[in-house]
């Protein structure tokens, strides 16, 4: 075969393949849903109202302190959350909620060290020396020194 009939034997399959594979995009491109525009453009219009209504309402700032600047950080804080269904639980429940809570914290600080395992999860060896001091370390009641020390400084 001659480099002449195999190039127009060639591009003859090309132009085949190309003109088939053209036909399958633009039959797919032709079928696409259409977009609607109206419904993207009231989309768009109902985000920046929601985004340009005022959030709550503005509420008239309090003075806590004289620095103006924690002043208005203490003001962005500040709630006026209403907490009275808390006290409509009967007083003895209440009492019993706060005696449970007060007895699981005493028993938690006093019997369970502070690191019971490692960083990847695994059991502390109490046995070494070592790692039982830091461990003593680690929970130990430091109150005593931080009340020495803000007495040295005459807090």
């Amino acid at each position: 075969m001659e480099t002449k009939s195999f190039l127009k034997l060639l591009r003859k399959v090309i132009r085949e393949e190309v003109q088939s594979v053209v036909r399958k995009e633009l039959k797919v491109a032709l079928n696409e849903t259409k977009v609607n525009h109206k419904k993207v453009i009231d989309h768009g219009i109902d985000l920046h109202n929601i985004t340009e209504s005022p959030r709550r309402p503005v509420t008239k700032k309090k003075k806590f302190v004289k620095d103006s600047m924690l002043n208005d950080i203490l003001n962005e804080t500040a709630t006026n959350a209403d907490f009275s269904t808390m006290n409509d639980a009967p007083a003895a429940y209440q009492t019993n909620m706060t005696d449970e809570f007060a007895n699981s914290r005493s028993n938690t600080l006093t019997t369970t060290p502070l690191a019971t395992s490692g960083i990847n999860g695994e059991p502390v060896n109490m046995a070494n020396k070592n790692v039982a001091k830091t461990v003593d370390l680690m929970t130990k009641d430091y109150s005593a020194l931080m009340t020495a020390i803000s007495k040295k400084k005459g807090n």
